[in-house]
């Protein structure tokens, strides 16, 4: 136990499914791989802490714990305004600006986010030899005016760039990605998204389902912009033939969102909460036809072939957008595992052809399968970030020497060593604190009445004078 890996997750739990597709989903794989991974609450007291400040011990005892610290994405630590384009980190100032005005104000999801990150840049100690990375599946810093998180994001433009700057690693969930956020870190790694396949195979179909074939989207209403791609094409295949059914998973529970999902659609399925929940009601939907279409922007060309995965293992043949110089649905090979399109007259053939041909739509889809069950699996991909997490524990603090103008080898080396050693110290810590436990176990059962083994209270002493101090209170033992 005292070799594993320790790596701690700020303010990131299985509930949020870029959260569990990135970290979560990998941990029972994490076991057999020596990787012990646990979740950092945020904290959001009435008054966090201001930058120079001690930290909590709380906080500290987390830092305490970990080997490696994973901060993921972006979070909102501003206060926003309604009513105008008022934003501000301090509460005291939202408070007035809401008194003042007469505006409503949006309070932050993390208050503590910002002085936290301030107190490690400037107490290089807190770390102490502890591997920092920082994690992303979107291209945060180019988020498009319609995105409902612009409002939000650019206002932590800063702290994602002083996160990507300083971590020792930074992990992307594709190649577009991570040649966008090298302007900031040279040491930036590209791991896959994965799937499990037991949360496909553990769900069938929902019986007597209409159509043929079923064309699914799924998404929240903002989806809608992403639908209206293809959705023409859609429609004329509907015309020429006339059993082709229109499904969209994940409508809200909003009436008037639900509303405008259901008048260009035949069928709506509501939104599920978990990503295994979710896998389970897209094979349950039985799409024959996965829509995977993008606006083509600079923000959409930096996200993943998740899509293309799911419908993979659900049984379905995807139909995506193909985006120039790269883009998410590169992976796919064309006409093989999937078809790329671009303009709606390609959208429209491709899906008459699919239509028309339950044969073609069964041997792609099969293809896809077989190729994501073989390149994308979880298993496989957890090995990926156990070695992330290893060499971001192996190279320590290279994240503040690279800011430097110029690194050579016997610097990176002289890091590698640093950090091996203090991965070392932790762990011959944590051996002696076990072995300490187990005889401190055996002394009470050799020593004392059966009725006080439960009633004692251990108290860890320092021992302090010289390298035999833990064979001298071993021996006192």
């Amino acid at each position: 136990m005292s070799d594993r890996l320790r790596v701690l997750v700020y303010n990131s739990t299985p509930l949020g499914v870029c959260d569990f597709y990135r970290t979560w989903m990998f941990q029972p794989h994490f076991e057999a791989l020596g990787i012990e991974l646990r979740s950092w609450p945020a904290r959001t007291p009435p008054r966090p802490p201001r930058p120079g400040r001690r930290l909590a011990w709380a906080d500290r005892e987390a830092l305490e714990w970990a080997d490696v610290v994973v901060f993921r994405r972006g979070e909102q630590t501003h206060h926003l305004c309604f009513d105008c384009a008022f934003a501000t980190p301090s509460r005291e100032e939202a408070t007035a600006h809401a008194r003042d005005r007469r505006h409503a104000v949006q309070t932050a999801a993390n208050e503590f986010l910002r002085p936290l990150w301030a107190a490690l840049e400037t107490e290089p100690r807190l770390l102490a030899g502890r591997g920092l990375v920082y994690e992303t599946d979107d291209d945060l810093l180019r988020i498009p005016t319609w995105n409902g998180n612009r409002r939000i994001l650019a206002h932590e433009r800063d702290l994602v760039e002083a996160m990507l700057r300083r971590a020792d690693l930074v992990t992307v969930s594709t190649p577009v990605l991570a040649e966008r956020v090298r302007a900031q870190s040279p040491r930036v790694r590209v791991i896959r998204n994965a799937v499990e396949p037991a949360w496909y195979t553990e769900a069938t179909p929902d019986p007597d389902l209409p159509g043929e074939p079923r064309v699914l989207h799924y998404g929240n209403a903002s989806r809608l912009a992403y639908y209206d791609v293809c959705r023409a094409a859609v429609e004329a295949v509907k015309d020429h033939h006339p059993d082709l059914w229109r499904v969209w998973l994940g409508a809200p529970d909003s009436p008037e969102h639900r509303a405008r999902i259901a008048a260009v659609v035949d069928e709506v399925r509501d939104y599920v909460i978990g990503v295994p929940a979710f896998a389970r009601a897209l094979v349950r939907a039985r799409p024959d036809i996965g829509l995977a279409p993008l606006l083509g922007d600079e923000f959409d060309r930096a996200k993943s072939e998740l899509h293309w995965l799911e419908y993979a293992l659900a049984g379905a043949v995807t139909v995506a957008t193909r985006t120039m110089a790269g883009g998410p649905y590169s992976v796919i090979r064309n006409g093989v595992d999937g078809f790329l399109v671009k303009s709606k007259a390609e959208w429209y053939d491709t899906l008459l052809r699919l239509a028309r041909s339950p044969g073609l739509r069964a041997e792609v889809a099969g293809r896809a399968r077989e190729r994501v069950l073989a390149e994308y699996d979880a298993a496989r991909r957890a090995v990926e970030w156990a070695d992330a997490f290893r060499w971001a524990a192996e190279h320590a603090g290279i994240g503040r020497l690279e800011r430097r103008l110029v690194v050579d080898a016997s610097a990176v080396e002289a890091v590698r060593r640093r950090s091996t050693a203090s991965l070392g110290h932790r762990r011959r810590i944590r051996r002696w604190e076990e072995a300490a436990a187990r005889r401190l176990v055996r002394v009470r059962a050799s020593t004392l009445p059966a009725g006080m083994r439960s009633s004692l209270i251990s108290v860890v002493v320092p021992v302090v004078g010289g390298d035999d101090a833990e064979a001298r209170l071993s021996r006192s033992l």
